[in-house]
């Protein structure tokens, strides 16, 4: 009976430890993020200001982005999943394709485009660093390779 109630124990304990472990490898995205251009590598002028709004309840993942380029203010959003599953959406002006994965404790997003135009393919690794204070996306689209350099807003 006591070596029973001693498996049970360590049972629970490793289970726990794992779930820690996962929390701790897959951190969370969600907050404000204003773009830091001095610590960011563009290979461009960077606009005036981007802001990311990230909200993550995975396997959910939002994220909308708006930018100042020259006083003129543009958006745009996507939802994703962190589970792996690709969401496809379909709209007059084409199909998007979103296919969101973890590589340890960077989070990738893989991002297709296809309209009447033809198609535009990027991929994006984002990590936190500085405590979760800095987030950094790792975007490649083609042969062109950009980092843009957040900072946590609050």
């Amino acid at each position: 009976m006591r070596s029973r109630r001693v498996f049970i124990w360590l049972t629970v304990l490793f289970s726990c430890l794992a779930l820690s472990a996962q929390d701790q490898v897959h951190p969370n995205f969600t907050g404000v993020w204003k773009l830091d251009p001095q610590r960011s590598t563009l290979g461009i002028q960077a606009p005036d200001s981007v802001t990311l709004y990230i909200h993550q309840n995975d396997p959910d993942f939002h994220l909308r982005r708006t930018e100042v380029q020259h006083g003129k203010s543009s958006a745009w959003s996507f939802h994703g999943r962190t589970d792996g599953k690709t969401l496809e959406q379909k709209s007059r002006e084409g199909t998007k394709r979103t296919h969101m994965y973890w590589q340890g404790s960077q989070l990738v997003l893989e991002w297709e485009n296809e309209d009447k135009h033809g198609g535009q393919q990027k991929t994006v690794r984002y990590s936190l660093s500085d405590g979760g204070r800095t987030l950094v996306a790792h975007e490649k689209e083609n042969e062109h390779e950009t980092q843009w350099v957040f900072t946590k807003s609050g």
